[in-house]
């Protein structure tokens, strides 16, 4: 169940990144593009502390191959996050 859970938060992670794509890209002619990776990077930014990473560790979803791994590894987590079997920062 969590594995589901875990893909669940993944795909509307991408789902809502896709909507604010749509909607920037519906409301100005001029719109290049980019507000997906804000958004996916402002939701594992807010995530991130809350499952025992810091909040700039969010940018390494951004490094190629990578990037993919650490977002199922923090969604993994959220989705696990009532039953919490890690390490909390203390800092």
């Amino acid at each position: 169940m969590r594995t589901f859970k875990t893909i669940a938060i993944v795909v509307g992670i991408y789902v809502a990144a896709m909507i604010m794509e749509v909607i920037m890209a519906s409301s100005s002619p001029d719109y290049q593009g980019g507000i997906s990776v804000l958004v996916i990077l402002a939701f594992l930014g807010f995530m991130a502390p809350k499952v025992g990473y810091r909040w700039f560790d969010c940018f390494f979803a951004a490094i190629p191959f990578y990037g993919i791994f650490f977002i199922f590894r923090i969604a993994h987590r959220v989705a696990y996050l009532p039953e919490i079997d890690w390490a909390q920062r203390t800092n």
